[in-house]
């Protein structure tokens, strides 16, 4: 099945030439004006099939608050919950101390034997109270 739509902006009451829109149809709803937004996308991969993606966005209006949209897409490891997106709203002026937060819980767990270290990846570490010494 396909299906093709037509989008037409125009700032002025006449339809581009073509257009089988016209102005003024009776009984048609007014518009409604959403929000614009400006947005920052990235991802990085993580193997072959798997891609973290996130996405922030900051609208033009209103308090500014900063929505990230990170997502993870292909397959979901072993034993993993399948939660494939997580949202948050970041007030203005505090996206560093949600990077610091973030940095400071994954140092801490390494630390603390939680996660194992970069480059330790599937070699469980015992928690600190188990090690000798």
């Amino acid at each position: 099945m396909s299906v093709s739509y037509a989008l037409i902006v125009a700032d002025n009451v006449r339809p581009p030439k073509g257009s089988s829109i016209a102005p003024g149809v009776p009984g048609a709803a007014g518009y409604e004006p959403g929000h614009s937004e400006r947005q920052a996308t990235g991802s990085v991969a993580v193997g072959p099939e798997g891609r973290w993606s996130a996405t922030l966005a900051v609208p033009m209006t209103g308090d500014q608050s900063l929505l990230v949209a990170i997502q993870r897409e292909g397959p979901t490891p072993p034993g993993a919950p399948a939660v494939p997106d997580v949202t948050l709203v970041i007030p203005p002026g505090e996206a560093e101390a949600v990077l610091t937060l973030l940095r400071g819980i994954v140092a801490q767990a390494r630390r603390d034997g939680v996660l194992s270290r970069p480059g330790l990846a599937g070699r469980a570490r015992a928690p600190a109270q188990d090690r000798p010494g």
